[in-house]
């Protein structure tokens, strides 16, 4: 199972792995209904919404449950539909109305997979939490960092099949990407550490449609204020930044040559490792200091085998692209 957050933290619930989340796929609002449905061979589609009570009144016969408990219990029926076989959840917490859906069309070929389908809805939904407002901030901050390194994740396939392809420009541009993603852990951890707290700084991490964006040039001043990266690794920085733009942005217009290609890589390669290296003291930082997101977890343990399914499930969520699809 892996966790899906509401984007305001007001729920959390888990989802197994190979179910994917389908609004942002389909461009469907990041709002009621959230939609997920199996990766392959899919059946029908679980929906799950959430109303405050001032925005539809509420049964007085749903049970009504408190904050932050899970295994809720839930008013079942069938929905009549002549197309559709729709099976409807419904509960209240707090001041809050939870509606979810199955919806599939059953036949001789798929009855025995909908069953199964229908117990997996009846696990995700004794999972289901929703969270009191002071621990919304928090789940959010735990929800886009993981996304966040799911993302950093996914770009290994992009890279390995640039380096495969000897696609320098590609593997310039996703190195480039990584080192810009190895600062911002480390500036949010930093932070962390700093003011000895769990949230995450989000502006890092994620930029919504309006957000102003914090550029990649910006993340290697602070991070040389923050002292994360020494002189030596900013200025090379910098130096790269304006040679991967010529290579990106100007390769027609200028003298550049493709035997620079490589070479180019290389040194962006190289110091990709050296930031990396540097994140990795600043997780062990916070496991020592026993602040933070590694505060009681070594960042470098080894993980379990459902961890690593989980993992593959988010890499497989990030790409939808069957290439780089893994059988989880």
């Amino acid at each position: 199972m892996k966790f899906f957050t509401h984007p305001e933290g007001i729920f959390e619930l888990n989802i197994p792995l190979e179910w994917y989340y389908k609004n942002e796929v389909f461009g469907y609002p990041n709002k009621p209904p959230f939609s997920f449905e199996l990766y392959e061979n899919n059946c029908g589609c679980f929906q799950i919404s959430v109303y405050h009570k001032s925005k539809k009144k509420f049964s007085t016969k749903l049970p009504k449950q408190i904050y932050n408990t899970n295994n809720l219990k839930f008013i079942e029926n069938e929905l009549p539909d002549k197309d559709f076989k729709i099976y409807l959840w419904a509960t209240v917490v707090e001041d809050y109305l939870f509606m979810a859906k199955y919806v599939c069309q059953p036949n001789e070929s798929n009855r025995i997979q909908i069953k199964e389908e229908i117990s997996k809805v009846d696990e995700v939904l004794s999972t289901l939490m929703c969270l009191s407002e002071d621990r919304r901030k928090l789940a959010i901050g735990f929800d886009r960092y993981e996304k966040f390194n799911s993302s950093l994740a996914a770009s290994f396939d992009l890279k390995n099949k640039a380096l495969e392809n000897r696609c320098f420009v590609q593997f310039i541009i996703i190195t480039a990407n990584q080192i810009d993603a190895y600062l911002r852990i480390c500036i949010v951890l930093k932070y962390q550490l700093i003011e000895k707290t769990q949230e995450f700084k989000i502006e890092y991490l994620f930029q919504k449609e309006n957000d102003k964006p914090v550029m990649e040039k910006k993340i290697y001043d602070i991070s040389k204020k923050m002292n994360i990266i020494n002189e030596t690794q900013y200025n090379e920085l910098y130096k790269l930044y304006n040679l991967r733009n010529k290579v990106v942005h100007r390769f027609i217009i200028t003298d550049i040559k493709t035997l620079e290609l490589p070479q180019i890589s290389l040194e962006y390669e190289s110091l990709c490792e050296e930031i990396r290296l540097i994140l990795r003291n600043v997780e062990l930082e916070q496991f020592n200091s026993k602040i933070g997101y590694y505060s009681s977890k070594h960042p470098h343990r080894k993980y379990s085998d459902n961890l690593i399914k989980e993992l593959k499930s988010y890499v497989n969520e990030k790409h939808l692209y069957s290439e780089y699809f893994r059988d989880i």
